[in-house]
């Protein structure tokens, strides 16, 4: 793989070819990356009312450090975008 500044060792190792070929494209051509997340269940925990559902504390800042080193961050939701904003934090 080529060089990039963090450290590979720290990632999880994918266990296909394709995992291995998606994590390559990621590392060295980051500006052409996409990374889309679920709200409900990876941004926030699976809660019995969803309405009750808020994004993990540590996850916003994640995801603006992320946004600069990629092409663009998505969540996805099906939840009103304003409604997702208020949940997100």
């Amino acid at each position: 793989m080529g060089s990039h500044p963090e450290s590979k060792d720290s990632l999880p190792a994918p266990v296909t070819p394709a995992g291995r070929d998606a994590l390559e494209a990621i590392l060295t051509r980051p500006a052409r990356t996409v990374v889309a997340l679920d709200f409900d269940g990876t941004l926030a925990p699976i809660v019995p009312d969803p309405d009750r559902a808020r994004a993990h504390p540590d996850a916003v800042p994640a995801l603006a450090a992320l946004a600069p080193k990629v092409s663009s961050v998505a969540v996805v939701t099906g939840r009103p975008a304003g409604v997702a904003v208020r949940h997100g934090g």
